[in-house]
């Protein structure tokens, strides 16, 4: 197929796009070329998401939008002249999320400003005639938010280590790869409908997801303490969230399922996470450490809660 990607040269989009020539397919990438051009042989067309001028007057089988935030911005994409046309959204399109469990059919934001309500806006653009999938918590190689990363590399670094919550909590992640893979499937067999593209509730737990990333003196320290110390939750302690935000790991995925989203084993994404900052990964994701990515736990501030925790 002709493909046009949106966005590709990060993290999800990189995945895409990998997956799409692994498969076969034409690729035009169309973005503003900051953060590279994408592989060679796939043709690259610069350009800002509020002008898509330079894509006018051409035809794509299928559309992958990676990078879609303002709603005027996927209206003019989904314009062009695409067959089948699949935007990548979040869970944060509904409302009720994190603070209590959501599934498929849940009410998504119908007014409000911000993040959550302009991707429900986005949605209602694509829907009903195209697909839209709800991301979960992305993780795998070149992950530039930098969330499982840190644990592995906290982790293979020694020593005790700030374990949040319980072990036996329930999370749900899922591989960048496997949601590339999905996204296709989509585009190819020309499925419509709206999906939340994460792992089955139940997938892991906690102390799975720690202990994949190696051997550790795991200090579990609960969430009340957490927040008595005013530990920033998903930023500075990334992947954790206190317990009170009941739907952060139950979201529910059977039509997504059904339709054919795969998940690969939790210890295969930790040990190539591992194996790309092994070889320098973390190096390609420079311009984003100051701009985008949140500051996280420093080793002065988990030793300071490692010994508040032990005095309890």
């Amino acid at each position: 197929m002709r493909v046009l990607i949106l966005g590709g040269t990060i993290f999800l989009g990189r995945h895409v796009v990998d997956e799409a020539l692994r498969r076969g397919h034409e690729l035009t990438l169309f973005t503003r070329g900051k953060h590279g051009t994408g592989p060679m042989g796939v043709e690259h067309v610069a350009g800002d998401r509020a002008d898509v001028t330079p894509l006018r007057g051409r035809s794509w089988d299928a559309a992958i939008d990676t990078s879609g935030y303002e709603p005027g911005h996927v209206n003019a994409s989904y314009a062009l002249d695409i067959g089948h046309y699949v935007f990548v959204s979040s869970c944060n399109a509904y409302p009720d999320w994190p603070e209590k469990p959501v599934n498929e059919d849940s009410a998504t934001w119908q007014d409000g400003e911000g993040y959550g309500p302009d991707k429900a806006r986005c949605e209602r653009i694509v829907l009903p005639n195209g697909a839209v999938v709800r991301a979960g918590l992305i993780v795998g190689p070149h992950d530039n938010v930098f969330r499982l990363p840190w644990w592995v590399r906290r982790i293979r670094a020694g020593g005790p280590v700030l374990a949040p919550g319980r072990p036996d909590l329930e999370v749900q992640i899922i591989d960048a790869r496997d949601l590339a893979e999905f996204l296709l499937d989509l585009a190819e067999r020309r499925v419509a409908g709206a999906f939340n593209g994460t792992a089955p509730i139940g997938q892991t737990t906690m102390g799975e997801l720690l202990a994949a990333c190696g051997d550790a003196q795991l200090r579990w320290i609960p969430d009340d303490l957490l927040e008595e110390a005013n530990v920033e939750p998903w930023t500075e302690l990334p992947l954790w969230l206190p317990e009170r935000f009941a739907g952060t790991w139950r979201i529910g995925t059977e039509r997504a399922q059904a339709a054919g989203l795969n998940r690969r084993p939790v210890q295969e994404t930790v040990d190539d996470v591992a194996a790309w900052l092994e070889n320098g990964g973390e190096t390609e994701l420079d311009d984003w450490r100051v701009e985008y990515r949140p500051p996280r736990m420093s080793v002065e501030r988990e030793t300071e809660l490692l010994r508040l925790a032990s005095s309890e």
